[in-house]
């Protein structure tokens, strides 16, 4: 089945949808890729740009032709063209070779014999570069070997690949369905000892992400960023996760691939600026309808982008325009925000921390202590509105309040009660303490001593990186009536990196993209370790 599988993928891929697997491919076989296009402004005429074993430059183009052959007539209007660019310019690159490169065509599908004719006769002609032909058929052996063999191959996982395969492209992404199939490639749902060694740690990443571009291609071709960034995402915090589960530092094949989930993050992240900076408005479909999901939207939007912005300060992975243009969109203010939830606080802290750091008005101080007063309020014993725990996705929020069961479930949404507690309050009062606003803090102060401050931490910091954990404590904290302010002050600013990763907390857009897969991973030690790599020496 997961050879039909493949073959399906490349049948309906874009160049697009499975350059992303042909980057790791090439990683898998000892090549150095030294660019790959992002499709925005910021290209350099090549889709692929990588160096081989032995030390040459290679340089791939990439064409789609589902379910069938490239004809004569396309090739000699639309790629012939481009070919003999490719041949006979110099690929001028950092790291990548002065000398004569390589050339490649790519394609999903076959060469009708008159194409091939058509290259040797190119090939033959004085180009200081040489082409060379990569078909359906290659592209399906190099899964095989170095993807296919790795997966899971039980009849419930291969069920949920093929579920996750004909998801519905314009939904958000099934988190838990890959999440499932990579802990099981990666065996971070078990105490086998299944990658025992570095070189099974190494081939466990590549079939990762060969399985996160194949399962999600549907979401590339709909050009659903935000379920493509999040499949990402959760690829690259899981090879975190299973070097930390057994102490393998991120280097080899893992490194090559976690560079790789990191530059189709990016990839995802640019083109959704891209979406929203050509479009109007922000509305889907209906506009009498979208009313009940715009908030979220906008408010997911703010979280996601405030991530780009924090990796294009590490990568420069945008142009110059386009980073002025995204600073102006964060820095201007939002007025459709939806505190719909307390998964809410996952999009919004990278946001207010990054405004934190890039306006120098009082505002930001302001926005943090609103929204730190709206959570605190709502999650008093007499709220009338309680805020949701961020374990519950805005969708079962809404269809509870709307009485919209799922497939026959029943949200369990209203079975806890919310009034009481919070698990954001505590970062949120962290971060205000930051601002030095003393008298907001001291006017909050009783309000957040009548609540408690709920928290579940891993007993070992890899499980940080998963969906679940298997073993953890669930703690509940309530504050004394009075708090001398300079003990506030050190614990919101110390250092807290008891239950991260040093590989993510080192990356703090990647950490704060977790929080938007994972809401609830949102804690006081990770927003600490957030703050201390986005904004360093902030309220020292």
């Amino acid at each position: 089945m997961l050879e039909k599988l493949l073959e399906n993928w490349l049948d309906s891929a874009s160049e697009r949808s499975y350059q992303p697997v042909f980057v790791q491919l090439l990683s898998a076989q000892g090549y150095r890729v030294v660019h790959s296009t992002r499709h925005t402004a910021l290209e350099y005429g090549k889709d692929v740009l990588a160096i081989d074993a032995k030390g040459n430059g290679c340089a791939f183009q990439l064409k789609s032709h589902r379910r069938g052959k490239l004809g004569l007539t396309q090739f000699r209007d639309d790629i012939q063209p481009q070919l003999v660019q490719l041949m006979t310019q110099p690929v001028v690159f950092p790291g990548f070779p002065v000398r004569p490169h390589r050339a490649y065509l790519v394609s999903n599908g076959y060469y009708d014999e008159e194409v091939q004719r058509a290259i040797d006769d190119l090939n033959r002609m004085p180009y200081p570069s040489k082409v060379s032909l990569l078909s359906r058929g290659d592209l399906l052996a190099w899964c095989k070997k170095f993807g296919a063999s790795l997966w899971p191959s039980e009849l419930d996982d291969s069920r949920l690949l093929l579920e996750l395969f004909l998801s519905d492209p314009r939904d958000v992404l099934p988190a838990k369905k890959l999440s499932q199939l990579i802990g099981k490639i990666l065996a971070l749902e078990s105490s086998e000892a299944k990658l025992s060694s570095k070189p099974a740690y190494y081939r466990s990443a590549t079939s990762g992400a060969l399985l996160t571009g194949i399962a999600t291609a549907g979401f590339a071709e709909a050009e659903n960023h935000f379920a493509v960034a999040s499949a990402w995402t959760l690829l690259a915090v899981s090879l975190i996760a299973a070097g930390e589960k057994r102490q393998y530092k991120i280097d080899g094949a893992s490194l090559k691939t976690l560079q790789l989930a990191e530059t189709a993050i990016a990839d995802a992240l640019s083109q959704l600026w891209n979406e929203v900076t050509e479009r109007k408005h922000l509305i889907e479909g209906n506009a009498l309808s979208d009313h009940e999901v715009y908030g979220w939207r906008c408010t997911t939007l703010l979280g996601l982008l405030s991530c780009l912005a924090l990796l294009d300060e590490t990568s420069l992975c945008l142009t110059e325009e386009a980073r002025l243009e995204l600073k102006q969109w964060l820095i201007q203010p939002h007025k459709n925000i939806d505190l719909w939830g307390e998964g809410a606080i996952a999009s919004l802290v990278p946001w207010l921390v990054w405004l934190r750091k890039h306006d120098a008005t009082i505002r930001p101080d302001f926005e943090i202590a609103r929204l730190a007063k709206a959570v605190i309020a709502r999650s008093q014993h007499k709220s009338t509105s309680p805020l949701a725990n961020p374990y519950y996705s805005y969708e079962e929020i809404v269809r509870f309040y709307l009485r919209l069961a799922k497939d026959g479930e029943i949200s369990s949404v209203g079975e806890e009660a919310a009034a009481g507690s919070s698990f954001t309050a505590e970062p949120l009062i962290h971060l205000l303490v930051r601002t030095n606003l003393k008298q907001t803090c001291r006017a909050l102060w009783p309000d957040f001593t009548r609540i408690s401050h709920r928290v579940c931490l891993p007993d070992k910091k890899w499980e940080y990186c998963t969906l679940n954990i298997t073993s953890g404590a669930d703690q509940t904290k309530i504050y004394p009536s009075t708090y001398n302010w300079a003990d506030l002050k050190a614990e919101a600013i110390q250092p807290r990196n008891a239950t991260i990763p040093l590989e993510l907390s080192a990356r703090p857009w990647l950490l704060a993209l977790w929080w938007q897969v994972a809401p609830y991973r949102y804690t006081s030690d990770s927003s600490h370790a957030f703050v201390e790599k986005a904004f360093p020496r902030w309220g020292t």
